[in-house]
């Protein structure tokens, strides 16, 4: 279970399943390198937390129901174009198809049969799930600087009965030791560990996310918010775009990569404008520095940019950038910095 399990109820109607949902967020504490606290706050219930692989199983259960048949256990070890279908070798075995969906997240196989067809970078992360509740129940802290998450941020995310801690670096090899900071930190490193666990995001889309009787999703497909991380919204916007491909495919009979095009020219004309937007605001944050970072935060308490942030949305965090460019004053207290990142 890679995920911190914070989502919208929007990815949740999308997935046609119900999972259980453990607890809602309405708004963050964002701690700055200087100790200053941003305090987002919302009315409404800005995104939810759910039992992950409960919503894993529900889907498969689901996906078993209209036909589908799961081989667990089994690994993916490559695949054949033939003229007439595809091969698919699984553990020693063939497995003949018309068409292939690659959905085998970040260290993706099949994403990696299009030739040059890596991520942009990758994130690497880690988080644990300690047995303590937090004061606010339904308010998560995310930290940003270079203390605890060079190049992303930290969260702290209560559920019922423990608080789920974590944070994503740019650089591998050392998430856990900025973890065992972050534990420090907060007062946690002596509380009791229920479980922990880490993995890598790709991040910055990949060349193509199609070939010859080949689709990619998620993760594989680097269908991924590159400003949270996050890949269920992606996910569930991407899915009935691939769906339309697939059918039209198999009905006419053309599964070549220029017919399964249309599945890529589809989902991106539908999330491509906010995954790209969502990068380019990734690589100008990656290039600021901790006093940078304090900056941004004066000019969101002096501007009372807090209320836009109030209603920023979880699934289009980018969709805020020209609300708050929009004023004038924090247009040109915001300048200095934005070019800086630029250059």
């Amino acid at each position: 279970m890679q995920c911190t399990g914070l989502i919208t109820q929007d990815v949740i109607d999308m997935s046609g399943v119900a999972p259980d949902i453990l607890n809602r967020i309405y708004g963050a504490n964002v701690f700055f390198p200087n100790g200053n606290v941003l305090e987002v706050r919302s009315k409404n219930v800005k995104a939810v937390l759910i039992d992950r692989e409960d919503l894993d199983r529900k889907l498969a259960e689901k996906a078993m129901d209209s036909g589908a048949e799961i081989l667990y256990g089994k690994t993916y070890e490559g695949h054949k174009v033939l003229q007439n279908g595809i091969s698919v070798t699984v553990d020693g075995n063939e497995i003949s198809a018309k068409i292939m969906v690659g959905a085998d997240g970040q260290r993706s196989r099949t994403a990696m049969s299009v030739p040059e067809n890596s991520p942009k970078e990758y994130v690497y992360g880690i988080q644990a799930d300690i047995r303590s509740r937090k004061e606010e129940s339904d308010i998560m802290d995310l930290r940003i600087g270079s203390e605890f998450a060079p190049g992303f941020f930290s969260w702290e995310i209560p559920f019922e009965d423990f608080t789920r801690v974590g944070l994503c670096v740019s650089q591998a090899g050392g998430p856990n030791d900025y973890l065992k900071r972050l534990l420090k930190k907060t007062g946690l490193q002596d509380s009791e560990v229920i479980r922990k666990y880490s993995g890598k995001i790709p991040l910055g889309g990949r060349k193509r996310t199609y070939g010859d009787r080949l689709v990619l999703i998620g993760d594989a497909a680097g269908q991924v918010k590159p400003i949270s991380g996050g890949g269920l919204y992606p996910i569930m916007k991407a899915a009935p775009h691939l769906k339309d491909a697939v059918s039209n495919a198999l009905s006419t009979g053309n599964t070549s990569a220029k017919a399964l095009s249309t599945y890529e020219k589809a989902w991106k004309k539908e999330i491509g404008k906010e995954l790209s937007r969502g990068y380019r605001i990734r690589k100008m944050y990656t290039k600021l520095t901790d006093d940078d970072y304090n900056k941004v935060y004066d000019i969101m308490e002096r501007e009372n940019i807090k209320k836009i942030l109030n209603d920023i949305s979880v699934d289009e965090p980018s969709s805020v950038a020209p609300f708050i460019l929009k004023n004038p004053r924090a247009a040109v207290s915001f300048l200095p910095i934005i070019l800086k990142a630029l250059l």
